[in-house]
């Protein structure tokens, strides 16, 4: 087996797990109710589960078998955090009709999704991508009631944040671009465009709780 990896591999997710680390605990220390410290948390978790598990995975040279392990975490924690991000958007912007079907819907696909993860992980990227994509876009039937909620300025952080993602699973489903593989590739170019989503799902995670206490 090839253990050469580009230069860069799991560099980017390793910063990000630092900033969000300290972005994600000042975060919780905002907190003045229960249901938002609960909602924050869930949250934190995903991103932190996430950014660490991808840095484990892609920094260290892993012998074949902890490295299949390896690889079913990381691609089951794309799950939680598409979920766990989910979750204080949910609550705190939607009525609670809506908060409760969301919720159900992108756990449920979420789950669905980390047990391909666990147990088809050989699966092509391309449909693993499609599956990253059909859980973050579950949002789309509450976009009005969230423009409604948010208004355009909050919306548009959600919105970016999203569009960040789906071009880097796009980027994951196709492995392009090349660009210089053996220094910074297409999973280079998806790992950046990830922590660029995480980056505006925060930003407007912060908002959406300033709002929701003025």
């Amino acid at each position: 087996m090839n253990l050469q990896k580009p230069l860069l591999r799991g560099h980017i997710h390793q910063a990000s797990f630092f900033v969000a680390l300290g972005a994600c605990g000042f975060l919780i220390s905002t907190c003045n109710s229960r249901l938002e410290y609960i909602a924050t948390t869930i949250y934190t978790l995903g991103l932190l589960l996430m950014l660490g598990v991808s840095t484990l995975y892609h920094r260290i040279h892993w012998e074949p078998k902890p490295r299949k392990i390896m690889k079913k975490l990381d691609h089951c924690m794309i799950y939680l955090l598409i979920a766990a991000t989910s979750t204080p958007v949910s609550i705190f912007a939607l009525s609670e009709s809506s908060n409760t079907k969301l919720l159900l819907s992108v756990w449920g696909v979420a789950l669905v999704g980390i047990l391909q993860s666990l147990f088809f992980v050989n699966l092509p990227k391309i449909v693993s991508a499609l599956i990253y994509l059909f859980a973050g876009y579950m949002v789309l039937p509450y976009v009005s009631e969230l423009h409604t909620s948010l208004g355009t300025a909050k919306l548009a952080l959600l919105a970016g944040g999203g569009l960040a993602y789906s071009i880097g699973a796009v980027c994951y489903g196709l492995k392009r671009p090349k660009l210089i593989p053996q220094f910074f590739g297409y999973h280079e170019v998806f790992h950046a465009l990830v922590s660029l989503g995480a980056f505006l799902h925060f930003w407007a995670i912060k908002s959406i709780l300033e709002m929701a206490r003025s």
